[in-house]
């Protein structure tokens, strides 16, 4: 696959081939050029994504003062999905959470598009979890919020995950991950469209410590949808 250059995306290696990851400013309403009404803003306090072919979306999490990554145990995401979504294949059959990834892996480029500098070889090194499951499996019925938990020991992470990626307990980030649902096929039709919010990560004994990412951190000088092969993402403002 060629090099997406569009705003604030972010790539990594999918074996042979390049997976894509979409990167959002989270620093506002971003208002969509788009003119069909799936990719119309979505509510305040969600985000619009359509993913196929392994593409992902980063979100940036900045803990607390005082706190460590020792202190987080888990990550959430709220998803909403519609009836003509939710028929589609999931790629590989599997939801996957893609990270750490750390401030190094991104460097500014043309147009302040972030690009992903994955110094792993295979895009599996960053699976830090991953389940095989259908759309029941996790909780997805049509039209209906359901709340999708990720696993951030390694504990579910792929074979081939480099335990390198996880944090050190006495780390304090920031912290980027890649997360959604994507589609086993490219293209415009195959792709998943899907509401998302509240990315949370978990404070193991406090919630009052919970870190609910507002996009990935980096900034733009536009604020149009996202238009990439396998990725378009329509921010509706920080996560409430």
């Amino acid at each position: 696959m060629k090099k997406l250059g569009i705003i604030f995306m972010v790539v990594a290696l999918i074996a042979a081939f390049t997976l894509v990851t979409c990167a959002s400013g989270g620093a506002g309403p971003k208002q969509s050029t788009a003119s069909t009404p799936a990719e119309e803003p979505p509510p305040p306090g969600t985000e619009r994504l359509f993913l196929s072919n392994a593409a992902l979306a980063i979100y940036k999490f900045e803990l607390p003062a005082g706190q460590t990554w020792g202190n987080y145990n888990r990550l959430t995401a709220e998803y909403l999905v519609d009836e003509e979504n939710i028929v589609k294949s999931l790629r590989t059959g599997a939801v996957r959470l893609y990270g750490n990834y750390r401030p190094e892996d991104f460097i500014p480029d043309s147009g302040n598009t972030v690009v992903s500098l994955s110094t792993d070889p295979m895009f599996a090194h960053k699976i830090i979890h991953q389940q095989i499951a259908s759309w029941a499996q996790i909780g997805a019925v049509a039209n209906q919020w359901f709340t999708y938990t990720y696993d951030i020991t390694g504990g579910r992470a792929h074979g081939q995950f480099n335990r390198k990626n996880i944090p050190a307990a006495s780390e304090t980030g920031p912290f980027y991950f890649a997360l959604g649902l994507t589609s086993q096929d490219e293209g415009r039709r195959n792709g998943i469209t899907q509401l998302v919010r509240n990315i949370t990560l978990h404070h193991a004994t406090n919630a009052a410590l919970n870190v609910v990412s507002t996009g990935s951190g980096f900034e733009g000088s536009s604020s149009a949808a996202y238009y990439i092969n396998n990725c378009r993402r329509v921010s509706g403002g920080p996560a409430q």
